[in-house]
C-alpha cells in the first residue's frame, strides 16, 4: 500500500509500547504488519468491543496467541484520524481487556506529547527491543 493512501496515525498507550517492545522476535514483524494495516483500514478491521470497552476494537492475531486492542478517536485533521492501541497482550484469561479497559478511561488524556507515534517506532527500528 501507498503511504498517500494513510488514513489512521497509530499511536500507542504507554503502557501499550512497552508490551510491544516485550514481544517475542518471532511474532513482531506479524505484529508490526497488523499494525501497519490499521494505519488504512482501522475502521474495517477488527472486532467492536461491548461492555466497559464500547467503542473499541480488537484484532486477533490467533495463530500467535495476540489480541491488539485499539479504539478510532477523531482527530482534527478530517481526513486523518488517529488509532489509540491500549494493549497488545497474550490471548490469556481475558487479561489484555482487564488492560484495555484501564487505559480506555484515560484515551480523553492521550495527547501526542506522551504518547508514542507508530511512525517514530518505526524510525527507531520496531525490530529492534
Amino acid at each position: 500500500m501507498c503511504s498517500d493512501n494513510k488514513r489512521f496515525e497509530i499511536i500507542f498507550a504507554e503502557g501499550a509500547i512497552k508490551e510491544y517492545k516485550k514481544l517475542d522476535n518471532s511474532i513482531v514483524g506479524i505484529v508490526n504488519n497488523a499494525i501497519d494495516d490499521l494505519e488504512f483500514r482501522a475502521d474495517e478491521v477488527g472486532k467492536p468491543l461491548k461492555g466497559n470497552l464500547y467503542g473499541c476494537k480488537e484484532k486477533k492475531l490467533r495463530n500467535e496467541g495476540i489480541r491488539i486492542i485499539f479504539k478510532i478517536v477523531d482527530d482534527k485533521v478530517n481526513i486523518l484520524r488517529i488509532v489509540y492501541i491500549l494493549a497488545i497482550e497474550k490471548r490469556d484469561r481475558g487479561n489484555v481487556f482487564k488492560i484495555a479497559n484501564k487505559r480506555n478511561g484515560n484515551t480523553r488524556k492521550f495527547n501526542k506529547n506522551n504518547l508514542n507515534s507508530w511512525n517514530i517506532i518505526v524510525k527507531k527500528g520496531r525490530n529492534k527491543k
